[in-house]
């Protein structure tokens, strides 16, 4: 009894493991076209304590790598946020809509600065995670 499993052509499976092996070379050659090991290749992406070195990277890496800051600087606003509602107002000081326009605004730019500058390194960890070098 033949289903649409057990009919396969055998032809198009060998075709289609063909065309991935070709992909498969190519995507090495376009990645790497000095020769170089992996290792070799995340020696140069990476500092020896693990953390990205944005100037060895091309412009698609970079990209990928400050995309990998702002989602982490979005989690950091995220922690600030939820740590600011802890905080107790005083209708005496309060400064209205203006004062939480400003305080979104001072908070984007804490997590901005805490993505860049922490030792958490979780854009790095993401970077390498997307990147494939891990």
């Amino acid at each position: 009894m033949a289903n649409s499993l057990t009919s396969i052509d055998p032809s198009f499976l060998s075709q289609d493991l063909s065309n991935l092996n070709t992909l498969n070379s190519k995507i090495k050659n376009d990645n790497n076209k000095e020769g170089k090991s992996f290792k070799e290749l995340l020696k140069e992406k990476f500092n020896p304590d693990g953390t990205v070195n944005e100037l060895k990277l091309d412009k698609r890496e970079k990209k990928l790598h400050d995309s990998c800051i702002d989602l982490e600087s979005l989690l950091w606003k995220q922690v600030l946020k939820e740590m600011k509602k802890t905080i107790n107002k005083y209708k005496l000081i309060d400064g209205g809509q203006a004062e939480e326009i400003f305080s979104d605004f001072l908070y984007d730019e804490y997590a901005t600065m805490i993505a860049k500058n922490s030792s958490t390194r979780i854009s790095d960890e993401l970077f390498k995670q997307l990147s494939g070098y891990k």
